[in-house]
């Protein structure tokens, strides 16, 4: 560690020697939840698994002045087990690139960054979802399609609401985790238990089931996430994590400032223009891009639903510093106007 300081401080290359990726590293952690991503929970087959530092060691995407978490790079405590799509890309929807992964990328939503061994790691509040930080695997939620989208009921933070961001949202775009071939296996894992879950009072059954929601298991908490709501018959009435934003938005007597998603705003559209998807029209460098406003205040872009205004923005772009309530605009009283503007006038703020 003490040569890694030397370069650093003299701004030379630096070249690490690379001990997470031996085997007595590595073993510890498949230890844990065995061999599976930690971020997407599919199972790493036929490649070496990658240990990403959750805290990146060489550089920090978009902060070039940042040398990155050099003093980090052989703590245990900052490695999590990774697939190679969910650390350097490849993942795909509907055969189309979905962008470069974690990688490096460590974005802040708000606080001071660490910039050296001496500074205070807890005054960063992280972007991404830390798969071993207690409650942040817990803010992501799963709907019947397989797909990946923020946790109903679960409230924002006050740095979500301070920066606009939601935290599930962008872990959800930036790592991919609804690319084609894992929601479909979500989807078809799902429905499984389903079926499963029907079949009560059979030992074999419940042998079945305890593998699949198992932490070792892929996908596992897509898996509990539909025992829980198959065993509380929520199903037929909404499905799994179905949000019920539009009846509680439509409910509140007074409007409030919306800083993260668009549900406060739904009082203010048209029930009617709502239930048919109201267009919304984002430009940037000559481009035009085109999405949809649904019924429960999410936006649908990009061949998925977003909950937030910028990460909608974010996926049809690729930019990661896209505003998406600047960004995307609305017809409303006859004239083309921005989410921000129209969020102003219903709100007084």
């Amino acid at each position: 560690m003490e040569t890694v300081r030397i370069g650093i401080n003299n701004g030379t290359d630096v070249a690490f020697r690379e001990l997470w990726r031996e085997d007595a590293v590595r073993g510890l952690l498949l230890r844990l939840v065995g061999l599976k991503c930690w971020y997407c929970e599919t199972v790493i087959q036929r490649t070496d698994v990658q240990v990403d530092h959750f805290r990146p060691k060489s550089e920090v995407f978009g902060e070039p002045a940042h040398p990155g978490y050099w003093w980090l790079a052989y703590e245990l405590a900052n490695y999590r087990v990774i697939c190679k799509h969910c650390n350097s890309g490849g993942a795909r929807l509907d055969d189309v690139p979905l962008g470069r992964a974690k990688s490096s990328r460590f974005p802040l939503l708000t606080g001071t960054r660490a910039m050296g061994p001496r500074d205070d790691l807890t005054l960063e509040q992280p972007v991404l979802l830390d798969p071993a930080w207690p409650g942040d695997p817990e803010l992501i939620g799963f709907d019947v399609a397989g797909c990946a989208r923020r946790r109903s009921g679960a409230p924002y933070s006050p740095g979500e609401a301070g920066s606009g961001l939601c935290r599930a949202d962008e872990t959800i775009r930036i790592l991919a985790l609804n690319a084609t071939q894992i929601t479909e296996q979500r989807r078809k894992l799902m429905a499984e238990i389903g079926v499963l879950a029907r079949l009560t009072g059979i030992d074999e059954v419940e042998e079945l089931i305890a593998g699949k929601v198992g932490p070792e298991a892929p996908w596992s908490s897509a898996a509990s996430a539909a025992l829980a709501m198959h065993r509380a018959g929520a199903v037929a009435r909404q499905g799994i994590e179905e949000s019920v934003a539009t009846s509680a938005g439509a409910s509140a007597s007074v409007l409030t400032r919306s800083s993260v998603d668009l549900v406060d705003l739904l009082p203010s559209l048209d029930p009617d223009d709502l239930a048919v998807g109201i267009a919304l029209t984002g430009r940037l460098g000559g481009r035009e891009y085109h999405a949809e406003l649904q019924q429960d205040g999410r936006i649908n872009a990009a061949g998925r639903t977003w909950a937030t205004p910028h990460s909608a923005a974010r996926a049809v772009t690729g930019k990661d510093d896209v505003n998406g309530w600047e960004f995307w605009r609305l017809v409303a009283g006859g004239r083309e106007v921005s989410l921000e503007d129209f969020r102003a006038t219903r709100t007084g703020s």
